[in-house]
């Protein structure tokens, strides 16, 4: 039933583009995988591993799936100030200004996770359309988890405010901003961790020991959900996807050895009714 929808829609889609995809899917496919979002809404933050997908040759059939996967679980988008993309493809590439283009060590983190809520990722959909070889894992670190291996004393610093978010410095604005955030938090009931590479730094107003208490707490923070991710690694193979919920599950991948390795991945970005009703459009931007 799922390969036929994928079907369907190319074949109704000429101009092969991700929009005119979306559209499709929206307008003429009553989703035929509902359970899906069942198992995800129920799985409380933690990652689904989905098996026994169809398989495809045709790279725009696997583009088709990530965008059935998405609006399944809600409203996949595209950011206008990012890459105006709807799907991006992850691999090892030297042009590429993905972090996840590179072959090194992919350190643990949440996508975009310095955005306000109404424009934030929440939930990420990955999808192998290639997968030859020594197959990096994806590595998986759930907030509970993550949490359970830091001090009191980082819980709780990591729980105030005292961490600068800047951004804006790669992305299609003129200027960067500032933002003073916690990096953990409770919201809807679930726990919420944030990480971003070099996104956050202790906050310019601390001094002496208040600051190295904070970067001592942030490099806890780093390191718990490394040797979480490294416990709940998982190499996605064709036929298989992820569903990731930003907010509440931290990932990274393995090292690539490119030469022992062919691997495209395909990420789709998906957003409540709630955020594409902020905006009005599934073309959003980060600058809110």
């Amino acid at each position: 039933m799922v390969e036929e929808v994928v079907y369907k829609v190319l074949e109704n889609c000429p101009g092969q583009t991700e929009y005119r995809y979306l559209t499709f899917l929206k307008e003429h496919v009553d989703t035929p995988i509902g359970r899906i979002r069942e198992t995800y809404e129920s799985a409380e933050g933690q990652p689904v591993l989905l098996s026994n997908l169809p398989r495809f040759e045709n790279v725009e059939h696997s583009k088709i799936l990530a965008l059935l996967i998405g609006q399944t679980v809600g409203n996949c988008v595209a950011y206008s100030d990012y890459n105006g993309s709807y799907i991006t493809d992850i691999r090892a590439t030297e042009l590429s200004r993905e972090k996840s283009a590179g072959t090194d060590l992919l350190a643990m983190h949440n996508d975009l996770a310095w955005a306000s809520d109404v424009c934030r990722p929440r939930t990420l959909v990955l999808v192998p359309h290639m997968a030859e070889g020594v197959v990096p894992r994806t590595l998986l670190a759930p907030a509970t988890e993550v949490v359970a291996r830091l001090d009191p004393a980082a819980i709780e610093i990591l729980r105030s405010p005292v961490f600068e978010a800047r951004s804006g410095s790669s992305l299609g604005w003129k200027y960067e901003r500032v933002r003073k955030m916690a990096l953990l938090e409770e919201a809807a009931g679930k726990l919420v961790v944030r990480l971003n590479f070099s996104a956050f730094t202790p906050a310019a107003h601390l001094e002496g020991e208040q600051r190295a208490a904070a970067a001592a707490a942030h490099q806890q923070l780093h390191d718990a959900a490394l040797a979480v991710g490294r416990v709940r690694g998982h190499a996605a193979l064709q036929g298989e996807a992820l569903i990731i919920p930003n907010d509440h599950c931290l990932h990274g991948r393995d090292p690539i050895d490119s030469g022992a390795c062919r691997r495209l991945l395909l990420r789709s970005y998906v957003v409540p009714d709630s955020v594409v009703e902020h905006h009005g459009r599934t073309m959003i931007s980060l600058e809110r």
